[in-house]
């Protein structure tokens, strides 16, 4: 059984108390699978940047993993 994407761009943000890690997936112009990964601060300058890199890629769907409180 194959499985077939439900969006052509995703983000995922695994967040922590001093950086963010994202990584991106999205379907490039020849159909294939690409990934970008980047950590940033935990400053809001960092979370502003990290804001508008997502949203370059104009991802359909932002997933957030969070395990403390912040």
């Amino acid at each position: 059984m194959e499985l077939k994407p439900l969006y052509r761009c995703v983000a995922a943000l695994d967040v922590h108390q001093s950086k963010l890690t994202v990584c991106v997936l999205y379907e490039d112009e020849a159909g294939e699978t690409q990934v970008e990964l980047r950590e940033f601060g935990g400053f809001k300058r960092d979370r502003k940047a990290m804001a508008e890199w997502v949203a370059s890629f104009r991802p359909q769907q932002v997933v957030m993993e969070s395990t403390g409180i912040y």
